[in-house]
């Protein structure tokens, strides 16, 4: 079956040819030439977010595109993994829109978070460059969409690009840093003083006085490394002092600058 495609005329402009293309071609060009353009603008996309990830802004463009053709946007539900401790590394994830949680756990099931991050940071770069394991499990806390970024081809492009390796070493001396003031937390403060310091860290990330707590105080232990009968006696001992209120899940900071002194040094924004 065919179909008259378009009329061309001749230069005398007298004459019409009518040009007859099968039907069936036709459906097929179409359909090739959309799947092209979805591709293109997927691999536009992709381009444009690898421009997010601090040490990939200095890649070149022809980079950028070499690079996103590996790359992929993955959605997870709350509660999802995004990876495993302990499993190879393949890759390195952007968090777009929600929030991962990077937690440890002991041979008795007690969790540790290390820290919980949302969009804009980068999670799994210290695997993925020394090519061992993850070195906690990622959770998705509520609806997550990131950007992933495959292993290889991250480190050949990086490879070709010493601003970027240099760029690398910054993220990854500003996570050492993260891990001693945690260490110095857990080691030298007592749970009353890291509670104060978790609501304040809470207060500036959402700017909001009224904060929700975690589901259970078993999570929100885990966030300042105790366990839930400590986190009970030092909420009490926080709204005992005036400097928070406690309903429910619901926790209002009343005083917020004496809260960070409650909180010690290291908590001051």
């Amino acid at each position: 079956m065919y179909q008259a495609n378009r009329r061309f005329p001749t230069a005398a402009g007298k004459r019409e040819i009518h040009s007859l293309v099968p039907l069936d071609l036709t459906f097929r060009l179409k359909a090739e030439h959309g799947s092209e353009v979805l591709l293109n603008r997927r691999i536009s996309e992709r381009v444009e977010t690898i421009g997010r990830i601090t040490y990939l802004e200095r890649l070149s463009p022809a980079e950028r595109t070499r690079l996103a053709e590996a790359c992929e946007f993955r959605d997870f539900d709350e509660g999802a993994e995004l990876f495993a401790e302990a499993a190879p590394a393949a890759g390195i994830f952007l968090v777009l829109q929600g929030r991962v949680k990077l937690v440890r756990s002991s041979a008795e099931g007690r969790e540790q978070v290390l820290h919980e991050e949302g969009p804009g940071a980068t999670l799994g770069e210290v695997p993925a460059f020394d090519g061992q394991g993850y070195v906690a499990t990622a959770i998705a806390v509520g609806r997550t969409s990131v950007f992933f970024v495959p292993r290889a081809p991250l480190l050949e492009a990086i490879e070709r690009n010493p601003a970027s390796a240099r760029a690398v070493i910054a993220v990854l001396a500003a996570r050492v840093r993260k891990f001693a003031a945690l260490a110095e937390d857990l080691s030298l403060r007592p749970v009353t003083e890291r509670l104060a310091g978790y609501l304040v860290r809470e207060a500036a990330r959402t700017g909001l006085r009224e904060l929700t707590l975690p589901l259970t105080r078993d999570q929100l232990a885990s966030h300042i490394g105790t366990v839930r009968e400590q986190v009970s006696r030092a909420l009490s001992q926080l709204k005992k002092e005036g400097l928070i209120d406690v309903q429910g899940r619901r926790a209002t900071v009343l005083e917020l600058e004496r809260l960070r002194l409650r909180a010690g040094s290291g908590h001051r924004s």
